[in-house]
């Protein structure tokens, strides 16, 4: 009979299939924490060794089927229109254990991507930090403290919580999820919103005083710390509450200034402007304070 402490390691190793930025952090933040990483399947094997080195454990392969058998635990961290080919080819393979976890963290897309997995009698999960990874050392500083998006077949749940125990991140609650795409699409979307919009934001914001003869790094470096306080004033206040300006104001006068500048010195930007003073028109009102008619007259100006 296998000894309990046995199963118990048994159970907590590990395959990462895909080594890049997602795959690596979450690889060695898992290894930080008594998870054993024993393979990691690349493109190449020289790939795949880059990533072994930097979580600092697993074997490294080009053979995904190979890799995934070893564990108990597959993460599938490959692009996500990669996802379910490669499941596909480490299930004809023989490649995953009947009861393994397999998981992938893809924030756009389902379990359902993993469909092969359950076929050849695996769990699947999907296991999608709620956080920006420009790179491996970066995914490590910036993954625990994130709240994660999780799905689990049943029987899988208890595991794929102590994963994201693990990861030191907080499962994030969405009772009105509906299961099926539409609900993992419009997730991603507050994601993309939140990360690759605010870079966007920024660029704009930039351009506002690029117009005035600043260059893109003068003007980032300028917007900055405005940046940063104002999102220390939501994490603090909340919104509507943190909200300031000339629209939570009702200083219309102000704004009537900006669109006419834009106009004349900057149109390609005043597109993007009365948008975002049309959003924002509503968290003024819910903040409270405007004066009377302040609202209607900003609406007028940017519409």
């Amino acid at each position: 009979m296998t000894p309990p402490r046995a199963i118990a390691a048994r159970a907590l190793t590990v395959a990462v299939i895909g080594g890049g930025r997602v795959g690596g952090a979450i690889g060695k933040l898992l290894a930080r924490e008594g998870y054993r990483v024993v393979a990691v399947a690349g493109r190449t094997r020289r790939s795949a060794a880059s990533a072994a080195r930097f979580i600092g454990a697993g074997e490294p392969t080009a053979d995904a089927a190979a890799a995934a058998s070893r564990a108990a635990i597959v993460l599938i961290t490959v692009p996500d229109r990669e996802i379910r080919g490669v499941c596909e080819r480490i299930a004809r393979a023989g490649g995953f254990r009947r009861g393994c976890l397999v998981a992938h963290a893809s924030g756009a897309h389902t379990r359902e991507l993993l469909d092969a997995a359950r076929e050849a009698g695996a769990l699947r999960a999907v296991l999608h930090p709620l956080q920006a990874v420009p790179s491996r050392a970066l995914g490590v500083a910036n993954i625990p403290g994130s709240c994660f998006r999780t799905e689990a077949d049943r029987g899988a749940r208890a595991r794929v919580r102590a994963l994201v125990r693990a990861l030191g991140g907080t499962e994030l609650s969405l009772p009105g999820w509906e299961g099926g795409p539409q609900s993992a699409a419009l997730y991603h979307a507050g994601a993309v919103a939140a990360s690759n919009y605010l870079v966007t934001l920024l660029d704009f914001a930039s351009r506002l005083l690029r117009a005035l003869g600043a260059d893109r790094r003068q003007a980032l470096r300028a917007v900055l710390p405005l940046v940063r306080g104002t999102l220390a004033n939501v994490e603090r206040l909340g919104i509507p509450a943190a909200l300031t300006g000339p629209i939570a104001r009702g200083d219309a006068a102000t704004v009537a200034g900006h669109v006419a500048a834009l106009r004349a010195r900057a149109p390609e930007l005043l597109p993007l402007y009365l948008l975002l003073a049309r959003e924002t028109v509503p968290l003024a009102r819910e903040k409270g304070g405007l004066p009377g008619g302040a609202d209607a007259e900003i609406l007028r100006i940017v519409k």
